[in-house]
């Protein structure tokens, strides 16, 4: 019988997220299938091991010294990586100690982690972009970003001015620096571990158009249930209720959605938010800006019996999603998403089909993208959801991977 370590950031139920929900439905399914299974987590709000579901749950404390402790005493046969986080967190020595401890490592892209240096893929913060390996064009783009560029000035000249400037003072080479670091990493994760998991269509696109081709990356399904219920009837009467769910920080963009619900012409919605507030401030600032029903957080079933309350489920996102965790259930439980049109997002959202897509950082195109959904909703359009996946095929495929 297998020993298999699953490490993460964090875990359920202290922090409810798409990494530690995803992770402990993976410890769950290799737990029911008679793996040994065990979590070390990084940061735990219980501050002590403790086992949740059957899952017995590491807290490492945030020290590295903790998780190579556990690694010599358990024995893993494998060790999975759910995260990477730089300045003191899960890092490339992490990977290498658990390389040489254990029989087999891997990894999961949740977050497009080494890649592009901002972590959105917006060239110039205005357009698509595919590329995180041209230097240069990274650098000019950064730069672009520091400045507001492309909110401020929006002639080419000017940045031409700035980059020289940069260029003069020497802070190029320091971006160049850092963007190259991040490819070596990124170089050294892939040669060091003997699978990358990869779930998002879009980010193995982007691997291989900049040059990874390594066998042993892997797309696999996205799963976090074993079954799949879309034939299930539903309720499509209008409810005026609109649903966020996600941390509440800058990136998941709540204080976009506030700014478009005081500029929707539909003024009788209500707007309720699920998610860890790990930004008080920010929070504050949304709260004031938009009168939102708080919702705190909650255990993952329920969050799903709740959805059938709403119209719609709202993903304002200002900054890239591998593949979002809630598009997924809310499909499942037959709740269009209207969604920020931010890599990810883009593969799971069909406009006009099962959800509805607004143009990135936008918040008045939201706010028509709004009136658009209700319009539409009141006028009888009715989501249209798909299943393209073989649930049990699916399983079988990740299960296939933890052997020796």
């Amino acid at each position: 019988m297998l020993k298999i370590l699953l490490v993460t950031g964090n875990y359920v139920p202290g922090k409810n997220g798409g990494i530690e929900n995803y992770t402990h439905w993976l410890a769950t399914l290799l737990l029911e299938n008679k793996f040994k299974v065990q979590v070390a987590a990084l940061h735990v709000d219980e501050l002590a091991n403790y086992t949740y579901e059957g899952i017995n749950v590491n807290y490492l404390q945030g020290r590295f010294t903790n998780f190579e402790i556990l690694l010599e005493q358990e024995q893993f046969d494998i060790c999975h990586f759910h995260e990477y986080s730089a300045f003191g967190g899960i890092e490339m020595h992490w990977i290498l100690k658990a390389k040489q401890q254990c029989k087999k490592v891997f990894f999961t892209f949740h977050l497009p982690y080494l890649t592009c240096y901002k972590n959105d893929f917006r060239y110039m913060d205005a357009v698509d972009c595919n590329l995180f390996t041209d230097t240069n064009r990274c650098v000019r783009c950064v730069l672009a970003h520091k400045i507001g560029f492309n909110k401020k000035f929006k002639k080419s000249w000017i940045l031409d001015c700035i980059t020289g400037l940069s260029q003069i003072a020497g802070l190029n080479k320091r971006l160049e620096k850092k963007i190259i670091e991040n490819n070596n990493k990124l170089n050294d994760l892939t040669a060091a571990c003997d699978k990358i998991f990869i779930y998002a269509n879009w980010f193995i696109h982007i691997l291989r158009n900049n040059g990874y081709h390594s066998l042993n990356i892997r797309k696999i399904p996205y799963k976090t249930k074993s079954e799949v219920s879309i034939a299930k009837a539903v309720d499509h009467s209008i409810k005026y209720k609109v649903l966020f769910v996600g941390r509440i920080q800058y990136q998941k963009g709540l204080h976009l959605l506030c700014r478009s619900m005081n500029q929707v012409v539909q003024k009788n919605i209500t707007l309720d938010v699920y998610g860890n507030i790990v930004d008080k401030n920010y929070f504050d600032d949304c709260v004031n800006e938009f009168a939102f029903n708080f919702k705190g957080t909650t255990n993952y079933f329920h969050l799903l019996n709740e959805l059938k309350k709403y119209d719609f489920l709202i993903l304002p996102s200002v900054f890239t999603e591998m593949f979002s965790l809630i598009i997924k259930d809310a499909f499942y439980e037959q709740l269009p998403v209207i969604a920020s049109a931010a890599k990810g997002n883009k593969d799971a959202v069909k406009d006009g089909v099962n959800g509805f897509l607004f143009e990135y950082d936008n918040a008045i195109d939201l706010a028509k993208t709004i009136d658009k959904a209700y319009h539409l909703k009141l006028n009888g359009w009715e989501p249209q959801f798909e299943n393209t996946g073989n649930p049990e095929k699916d399983i079988n495929e990740i299960l296939s991977y933890y052997s020796l």
